[in-house]
């Protein structure tokens, strides 16, 4: 991928360019990890725990890219079986 520069604005936030966060795989709300390594610093996606699955406005959310064998279905069971327990 080509170098891709961006700005900050004046309280101090960057936006990531779309391209970018397509080939990181950072989407919605996504966690990154800033590391310094030397005079530069280098961005990646932060690994979420497994169950990154909460209930927002009353949906089922999931803020990371999917795993491989993501099965909703028993995402809204589990959800479910929690909201029993309580």
């Amino acid at each position: 991928m080509k170098l891709k520069t961006c700005s900050v604005d004046p309280v101090g936030r960057l936006v990531i360019p779309k391209t970018v966060r397509a080939a990181l795989g950072i989407v919605g709300r996504a966690r990154v990890r800033l590391e310094i390594v030397g005079d530069h610093a280098e961005i990646s996606l932060a690994t979420s725990p497994a169950g990154t699955a909460r209930r927002q406005n009353g949906r089922l959310v999931h803020a990371a890219p999917l795993p491989a064998d993501w099965d909703s279905g028993d995402a809204v069971l589990q959800a479910r079986e929690r909201r029993t327990i309580r």
